[in-house]
């Protein structure tokens, strides 16, 4: 009789708890308004960790077509963005890890300036299945006196249970364009 009851406590305590647990992990919304706050706080690390563990490989794969192309490792750029002087050294890195120094390169300066002071409001989300998600949202940005004002699209994808972004669909085309890895 006391086991049943032990038992039958320890199930309403696990019944409890779930509600708990599901409502603690982040929603589409909250995970694409971290995302944008990183780049406005220039924390590529924190940015890096958002996305999607397949996206920083596809971004990984095509840096290194690019880097296998006659010459590339040779230009200072190279080495200044990634930090190697060799293709072996960037295959060596991890996609995270290529995936911020692209940022840091990218973003650094005006740039950065600009991503400071833009505004993000997410709108919502619409589920594609029970894995997938597109985030709508509305980004205001000042260039120079110009505000470009858009509402876009952000997917993300469930990894583990926690949602994380997928490369969009316009970096995503323009990658595939690109050479693959030989």
């Amino acid at each position: 009789m006391a086991a049943r009851m032990i038992r039958g406590a320890l199930l309403l305590v696990a019944v409890c708890a779930l509600p708990a647990r599901a409502a603690a992990q982040d929603t589409p919304e909250q995970v694409v308004q971290r995302y944008y706050d990183t780049f406005r706080s220039g924390d590529y690390a924190a940015n890096a960790a958002l996305m999607h563990p397949g996206a920083l490989e596809e971004l990984k794969t095509t840096v290194s077509g690019m880097a296998a192309l006659p010459g590339a490792t040779e230009e200072p750029e190279f080495r200044e963005m990634f930090g190697v002087g060799t293709l072996e050294e960037l295959r060596a890195l991890p996609a995270q890890t290529i995936f911020e120094r692209v940022l840091r390169n990218q973003l650094e300066g005006e740039m950065r300036a600009i991503l400071a002071t833009s505004q993000v409001q997410v709108l919502g989300h619409v589920l594609e299945g029970p894995n997938a998600a597109h985030v709508v949202y509305r980004m205001k940005m000042d260039f120079g006196g110009q505000t470009l004002d858009q509402v876009q699209v952000l997917p993300l994808e469930r990894v583990d249970g926690e949602w994380r972004v997928l490369l969009t669909g316009s970096l995503a085309g323009m990658m595939n364009s690109m050479p693959g890895e030989p």
